[in-house]
């Protein structure tokens, strides 16, 4: 019994030209153009083919990315939020619970309360 691919190894397949048969169901085109985004020297490619990510089918998409990213080792990490972010997010979590508003109003009280904060309003 064969081992069934996986995102990385679609991946593996694009950085080091090692063909391998195109399975969108575990590797769409969005993830992929998503995960690739995270290298600066491919975002120009990606960037690209952003215009057309919804247009076209994920195979061609696959292969296009097969053909146009340079063979090579890539260590490329998916970014994490900021703790700044995870402040901001406490602080969204801390005013919905106390004023009892949904998250996307806490958002804009939050953001209101920044503008009043530096002198906007």
């Amino acid at each position: 019994m064969t081992k069934k691919p996986t995102f990385f190894d679609f991946l593996n397949s694009i950085f080091y030209k090692r063909k391998l048969e195109y399975d969108k169901k575990v590797c769409s085109a969005y993830m992929l153009s998503l995960w690739l985004a995270h290298d600066p020297s491919l975002i120009g490619l990606v960037n690209k083919m952003n215009v057309l990510q919804f247009l076209l089918k994920d195979d061609i998409i696959y292969q296009y990315y097969y053909s146009a990213v340079p063979k090579g080792k890539r260590f490329i990490r998916w970014s994490k939020k900021d703790k700044v972010d995870k402040k901001r997010g406490e602080r969204i979590k801390e005013i919905s619970t106390e004023y009892n508003v949904s998250k996307i109003e806490a958002t804009q009280i939050l953001r209101t309360m920044e503008k009043l904060h530096e002198g906007k309003c």
